[in-house]
């Protein structure tokens, strides 16, 4: 199914039963007099995508008179840890890249309210990963080590979107990328043309444990003049912020 046909308003008569396909994943929408069964599937068993570890697969919702189901795009519910192996930004240099996030997919009831949700599905499991140190990081998801420095050598499938990231190093140093983490509960997701991209990731480097500014925006050159927004942040009040951005992995062992 592509996705045009996933995000739309779905009308359904009492007792009726859909399929939708969302990638790996099929939905199976049953519409009960007041309520909503919703069973979810593994179209791919033979992948590594574990659909009962992130949420049960069958469930009733008591909704009310509601014949109406709405598929929405998201990003991923924790933040993202990037692993930039080999990528070098001098001091006063900038670095602009792209990388590849697949889609989280809510489903809503009658229309887009927090309070309509029933369910979150992501077609594809990503695995989880700590970011910072042991007693003061935070939980997040492993996005690995793929990035790209053209835009236009990505390929992507529908349910994936694009993330440009523009990295400042304004230290005196340089900055051996090992781990990046981008808070996506902050990100705007646009339609451009045929793709998903985000807004712009813009993260300043000032220098290790220290922490630097970041903040997410519109860019017409990536995310098209007509600025058409699919998917508000999750955490629309975290626009701007100082944060530790970057993670490096202290080397325990000392040359005797």
């Amino acid at each position: 199914m592509d996705l045009e046909s996933i995000l739309k308003k779905h009308k359904f008569q009492t007792g009726e039963t859909r399929l939708i396909d969302i990638g790996c994943v099929q939905l199976s929408a049953t519409r009960k007099n007041d309520g909503w069964h919703l069973i979810t599937t593994d179209n791919c068993p033979h992948d590594d995508i574990d659909l009962s570890a992130d949420a049960t697969l069958s469930d009733y919702f008591q909704t009310g008179s509601s014949n109406t189901l709405i598929i929405a795009p998201a990003l991923p519910v924790k933040p993202l840890v990037f692993k930039g192996t080999g990528l070098n930004v001098l001091p006063n240099q900038k670095l602009t890249f792209f990388l590849k996030i697949p889609l989280a997919f809510q489903i809503y009831f009658s229309k887009i309210n927090p309070e309509n949700l029933l369910k979150e599905i992501t077609y594809k499991r990503l695995s989880d990963t700590w970011f910072g140190e042991p007693d003061s990081g935070e939980p997040a998801f492993s996005l690995g080590s793929e990035y790209f420095l053209d835009i236009d050598e990505i390929k992507i499938n529908d349910l994936e979107a694009i993330c440009p990231v523009v990295v400042h190093n304004s230290s005196s140093e340089i900055l051996r990328v090992q781990r990046l983490i981008i808070r996506d509960e902050n990100v705007t997701l646009y339609k451009n043309i045929d793709k998903i991209v985000t807004s712009v990731v813009n993260v300043e480097f000032k220098g290790n444990d220290v922490a630097g500014e970041v903040d997410y925006n519109y860019s017409k050159q990536y995310n098209g003049d007509k600025q058409e927004i699919i998917a508000k942040p999750r955490n629309p009040s975290g626009k701007n912020m100082l944060k530790l951005n970057f993670h490096f992995i202290k080397n325990i062992y000392r040359n005797e």
